[in-house]
């Protein structure tokens, strides 16, 4: 069992100096996967609804300041690539269907490639439509685009000359170079836990990432999952499952999700680690010694 962490890339986190202690102290002390999240734009008030507790509505916002400085993913990642040599480089999440999905399969594989193949490639629909339509793209079909995205990217990293016809874009004999290191692939964890973002995960995913995800509902969605995975004659056994925990998970919580299916862990603690270098690192050590240590004896 392993743990991966994320720390970095969001308000005091988004510095330059906690951004490459954070990392190259994660890879020290035996994180597995250093996640980095996205939001392009944030605004003062939302009327989407936020998945993850907090109010919404004209006059609140589930993210209270805007001003928060935000990294994007695939900067950010490249740039940890740079200062670091074997931990995963995780995108948690990113929102694949505000992107352009060929000119992302270029900048993730050049990631791949730069990393020596430590890419983790975490995406999502996301929740905010005000950003989509700051982004000047649309809200209504983005599960349609999603699933067509990925399917154009595998494309592109897989075909040697590549071709792709959907709903939503279309190319044919098509060059990108490089390809990914690990077979011309880049492994994809998908985000969400509605039954179709599970039905996602089973048709097209290397894994699933889970928030709200509690410890009792677990084995019962992870189920159903492995399920999905055999109905699309894939090995369940070869799917990660993720769970994001939070700073205050007790050993028996991680137990039980280890015992539910779960297979790997992602800890958030952003804005919970000292910005001074020297307490940055303290705690991080304290945080291996707290769950890197244990979940490797689950």
């Amino acid at each position: 069992m392993r743990v991966g962490i994320g720390c970095a890339g969001f308000g005091p986190g988004a510095e330059p100096d906690f951004l490459k202690t954070s990392a190259q102290t994660a890879e020290r002390v035996g994180f597995s996967t250093f996640w980095l999240g996205e939001h392009v734009v944030l605004f003062k008030r939302y009327t989407s609804k936020y998945p993850y507790g907090g109010k919404v509505g004209d006059d609140s916002s589930p993210i209270p300041d805007p001003t928060m400085g935000i990294l994007d993913p695939i900067v950010s990642m490249t740039w940890v690539a740079g200062v670091t040599s074997t931990i995963e480089l995780g995108s948690g999440i990113l929102i694949l269907p505000q992107r352009n999905p060929v000119v992302l399969a270029k900048e993730a594989a050049t990631l791949d490639a730069l990393s020596n193949g430590r890419l983790l490639f975490g995406v999502g629909v996301g929740w905010s439509r005000e950003e989509y339509e700051a982004i000047g793209v649309t809200w209504d079909g983005r599960g349609k685009r999603m699933d067509e995205y990925i399917e154009a990217m595998r494309a592109l990293w897989r075909q040697p000359v590549s071709s792709f016809r959907g709903e939503t874009l279309s190319f044919s004999d098509a060059y990108l170079y490089p390809k990914p290191v690990r077979g011309s692939d880049v492994p994809i964890v998908l985000g969400g836990e509605s039954d179709l973002s599970l039905q996602r995960v089973a048709r097209c995913a290397e894994g699933w990432l889970a928030i709200n995800n509690p410890p009792e509902e677990a084995p019962k969605k992870i189920a159903r999952l492995h399920e999905l995975m055999k109905q699309n004659g894939r090995d369940p056994n070869k799917l990660r499952v993720i769970q994001a925990i939070f700073a205050d998970a007790s050993l028996d919580t991680l137990k039980r999700y280890c015992d539910a299916g779960v297979t790997e862990f992602q800890l958030l603690v952003h804005g919970q680690l000292p910005t001074d270098p020297k307490g940055l690192v303290a705690g991080l050590e304290e945080l291996s010694r707290r769950f890197v240590e244990p979940v490797a004896k689950l």
